[in-house]
């Protein structure tokens, strides 16, 4: 169980990774500033999103540059200050409210459900409570909930029957990469596309390993022991989706920081209140 100490460097920690991420997508002109109008519905988005866009709350904000900027430095600006205040609880409320909506604006502006936005929203929904209790249940129902992401995606393989067809790696690859065969034919990456092609054992071989490195994750259901095995699973994971599939979702690697021991490590560490930082005494109190 963290104390409230280890909570504030946690919360440095996972604000941090959050914020860089922020800053990756403003550098990938994905922040809602950034976007241009009209928004499209998608009727492959539930209820939340059809009632946002019913209210017509994505149009107002990529219409209106202003109100779009207003929400992006909202949502850069809580993220700080929940770095620099980490034992407030007032700044990650405000930053997943505005994560909410720029998750709802962006996935209905793009027709497209772009998840691994969700962790820039759920990994700051821990640190909305101040009280130890409420906080050390939360952050552990966000490590169960990491767990689920990748058990659900091996299991759905493994159900599906989709590990067994060798065939699968290689139509995922003519699937999402004919952009890069015909920009950039002579480049590596599209040559190590050619070789999985050409090799569609070897191609099945790491679409079975990368199911067998997920359905792993249920370990983390009965015990604790091998979170940090997990973690750098998750993480190897993450760089080999970028190597078969050009797919690096950065802003879910959040997530994945709840599964390192953060206990064990801080104590080991001589963690100290003075080490949280101190400020001021009013701000802590929000």
């Amino acid at each position: 169980m963290l104390s409230l100490d280890q909570r504030a460097v946690v919360q440095r920690v996972f604000f941090t990774w959050m914020l860089i991420g922020l800053v990756w997508r403003a550098f990938d002109h994905a922040l809602l500033m950034q976007l241009e109008a009209p928004v499209l519905g998608d009727g492959a988005n539930d209820v939340t999103f059809w009632l946002a866009y019913t209210l017509g709350i994505p149009q107002l904000l990529t219409a209106h540059p202003l109100l779009a900027g207003m929400l992006d430095v909202t949502l850069l600006g809580s993220a700080l200050m929940a770095i620099a205040v980490p034992r407030a609880s007032f700044f990650p409320r405000i930053h997943c409210a505005a994560a909410l909506l720029y998750f709802i604006t962006f996935t209905t502006w793009s027709n497209h459900h772009y998840r691994p936005i969700l962790g820039l929203l759920l990994a700051g929904v821990a640190f909305m409570f101040r009280d130890p209790d409420r906080f050390n249940f939360t952050f552990r129902a966000l490590r169960y909930y990491t767990l689920f992401i990748y058990t659900s995606a091996g299991l759905y393989k493994v159900f599906r029957g989709s590990w067994l067809n060798q065939e699968q790696m290689t139509g995922i690859i003519e699937g999402t990469q004919l952009e890069l065969f015909l920009a950039a034919p002579d480049g590596w990456h599209a040559q190590f596309f050619t070789w999985l092609l050409e090799h569609q054992t070897a191609s099945w071989l790491l679409f079975a390993l990368a199911t067998v490195l997920e359905v792993v994750f249920i370990v983390g259901y009965f015990t604790r022991r091998y979170d940090l095995w997990l973690f750098a699973t998750a993480i190897s994971l993450h760089i080999g989706f970028w190597f078969t599939m050009r797919f690096f979702a950065f802003e879910l690697i959040v997530l994945d920081l709840a599964l390192l021991p953060w206990g064990r490590m801080l104590r080991s560490g001589g963690q100290s209140a003075e080490g949280a930082g101190s400020t001021s005494r009013d701000l802590t109190q929000m």
